[in-house]
């Protein structure tokens, strides 16, 4: 029972390791086929099954290869499970040809920290599904809370804005 005891507790280990730090298996390439089958989310659900699998076996008295099996039938429902999320997170994933900032031309978006042209200002867009505050300059002074539409991107962080409402011979105070 102790080696059933240890494998559960590697297992849910391994989880909680993988859990936290997504992708540590990706910078030693382990999970070779990119199927998510060899992801350490599936190892460790494995070893959690099958350590807790036994533990069961063996309390209701079976001997050690049945209680092994209903561990391995355990361990392999848990992979399974954790082979489906996987990859269900990988088709949710963006290309990383779909990150280019130039998608965010024509995008409104609120000024968050207000501007005088030629100084930069910040301004929150939506982009990819997300809200995300990006800096941006301007031919007009911009106040917070105004609406803007993204005329052109000028930088990997910057872009030019424009209000979405003319302003005439409005300054900030």
């Amino acid at each position: 029972m102790v080696g059933f005891i240890v494998t559960a507790a590697v297992g849910f280990i391994l989880l909680l390791v993988f859990l936290i730090f997504d992708g540590i298996l990706d910078a030693v390439h382990i999970d070779f086929t990119g199927s998510g089958i060899f992801s350490g989310a599936s190892l460790g659900g494995l070893l959690t099954g099958i350590g807790c699998g036994g533990i069961i076996g063996t309390s209701q008295g079976w001997g050690f290869f049945t209680s092994f099996l209903l561990g391995l039938f355990i361990g392999v429902a848990i992979s399974g499970v954790a082979v489906i999320l996987y990859r269900l997170l990988r088709k949710a994933e963006v290309a990383e040809a779909d990150m280019s900032l130039d998608r965010l031309i024509g995008t409104s978006g609120v000024v968050t920290a207000g501007t005088q042209p030629g100084t930069r200002g910040l301004v929150q867009v939506m982009y990819l599904g997300s809200p995300r505050t990006i800096s941006f300059s301007s031919d007009v002074p911009l106040a917070s809370g105004e609406s803007v539409v993204v005329s052109e991107v000028l930088g990997p962080e910057l872009v030019n804005v424009i209000p979405s409402q003319p302003t005439y011979g409005r300054t900030l105070e």
